[in-house]
């Protein structure tokens, strides 16, 4: 046995150790503290809501209000640790893999959340080691770093937010395995005020990494300055500018990287306390540095109606023109100029027990580095309750579907008769709270990935990759420490 193999062999049973003997303590915490009412622990509870003067923020703007109870806003450090171990059918996302191989995740997380007089600065980080013996190197790194920083006055706010993950695979549902799931331990869902820290880096703004085969590690990021300015009661103004890229770390399956300029303005009317108006100008400008001389840009103009009952209910209904410029001198000889449309909605509720959320979404995007742009579809959907005095359920199902912007341009590992893919996820967790520190979960989560022709360039091979991840994990959460 190889000196490495040892390390790694030494390391996967240490990590599985160590989750037990977790259990056992938290297990026997539990039961000590079993006279007490226990309680959902997770880092979500500790977040205060945002302040009274953002409960109904611009449409046209990224903020969007908490549907949850309201709680004192404060400063808090947070600490976590999580371990989970699961059976995945196809950690490959080959079409034709179907070996059974056991994952193991360890990681770490913080969340910080420092209140000002007229400032906020929020931050989540969680990241870790994954030991997958199918892959070479059999040992990899999760990372995502989620920040902003707001500056407030009396009408009005700036806010500049940044989004970092380095992930084995495409962004698009790895959040909803349990192992880094919705409510557990985050991969950009760690709740902050008003919700998800960077929740409106979705719509144009969004990079758009929506499928993957094989582990091909690469970097997301995205950075954002915006403004929301009052102008009267009852008007306001939104700017926004933003840069992205998608970078593969390793090019070994020839994915094509990216690198995006996005700015967006819009104004706002309020009809009633409840109803809201805007007109959004939007701009995007897609590069890619694999194929010199390709780009594309988009400019979009859409109407916005949104009725929203604070702490309740929130609904967005929006539309409009799209113009895609395209602009490639090896296929076109200049630009060449596409009218679509493009298109939003979204619906929030929270019952009294329930929660839920689903929204759908048309725009241009980057091509999940397999083409050189898309036009994407994309579908969400997750519901969340409690099931018993300890249980908590959540599920998520998420869509996209993926048409070619410039045809004739794909990556190497796909051939150009390649027009179009759709990604599909479908999962669900079981958490409970064991003593205030801990809890674990059980998730499972399916995904189905589907070309319109053959994604191998040479060599037999099917239009479909499917997978199925079962998870068990344990997650640490000390209460927060207060800052103030």
């Amino acid at each position: 046995m190889s000196c490495r193999r040892a390390v790694g062999f030494a390391g996967h049973w240490g990590i599985r150790a160590l989750m037990i003997l977790g259990l056992a303590l938290a297990t026997s915490r539990a039961q000590n503290g079993s006279g007490q009412s226990p309680s959902n622990s997770g880092p979500q509870n500790s977040a205060p809501a945002e302040p009274a003067d953002t409960e109904n923020p611009p449409i046209s703007g990224l903020d969007q209000p908490s549907l949850e109870v309201p709680f004192p806003a404060r400063s808090f450090l947070q600490l976590g640790a999580h371990v989970s171990e699961s059976a995945d059918s196809n950690v490959g996302e080959s079409s034709s893999g179907s070996d059974l191989t056991g994952v193991t995740r360890a990681m770490g997380s913080v969340m910080l959340q420092k209140m000002g007089s007229h400032s906020l600065t929020a931050f989540d980080y969680v990241g870790g080691v994954v030991y997958d013996p199918s892959q070479s190197p059999n040992v990899g790194q999760v990372h995502q770093l989620d920040g902003e920083q707001k500056l407030m006055w009396r009408s009005g706010q700036m806010t500049v937010r940044d989004q970092f993950s380095y992930l084995p695979e495409g962004s698009f549902g790895f959040g909803a395995y349990g192992e880094s799931g919705s409510s557990s331990l985050g991969l950009g869902s760690i709740g902050f005020q008003g919700g998800t820290l960077g929740a409106g880096l979705g719509g144009i703004f969004s990079l758009g990494d929506f499928g993957s085969l094989g582990q091909e590690p690469r970097i997301d990021n995205t950075a954002i300055v915006d403004l929301n300015q009052s102008l009267t009661a009852r008007s306001s103004i939104t700017l926004a500018g933003g840069y992205g890229l998608i970078h593969f770390t390793g090019q070994t399956a020839g994915f094509i990287n990216s690198n995006q300029i996005t700015v967006q303005a819009g104004y706002d009317y309020q009809i009633t306390r409840k109803t809201q108006i805007a007109l959004e100008y939007g701009f995007q400008q897609f590069k890619y540095p694999n194929i010199p001389g390709s780009s594309f840009a988009t400019h979009v103009v859409t109407f916005v109606y949104n009725h929203r009952v604070s702490g309740r209910m929130d609904l967005t209904l929006g539309a409009g023109p799209q113009v895609t410029v395209i602009n490639n001198t090896a296929l076109f000889g200049g630009a060449n100029q596409r009218l679509s449309v493009s298109a939003r909605a979204s619906l929030r509720y929270r019952f009294p027990r329930t929660s839920l959320s689903l929204s759908y979404d048309r725009y241009n995007t980057s091509g999940s580095g397999y083409f050189l742009g898309a036009t994407s579809d994309i579908v969400n959907f997750t519901v969340s309750r409690p099931l018993t005095r300890t249980w908590t359920g959540n599920a998520n199902v998420g869509y996209s579907h993926n048409s070619q912007i410039e045809t004739g341009l794909v990556a190497a590992l796909i051939p150009s008769t390649t027009t179009s893919f759709q990604y599909l996820y479908a999962g669900a967790m079981l958490q409970r709270p064991l003593g205030h520190d801990f809890d674990f979960f059980f998730s499972y989560q399916f995904d189905d990935q589907l070309f319109n022709s053959t994604f191998c360039a040479a060599g037999p091979c099917n239009t479909q990759s499917q997978r199925h991840v079962g998870a068990i994990g344990l997650n640490w959460h000390p209460r927060p420490t207060r800052l103030d």
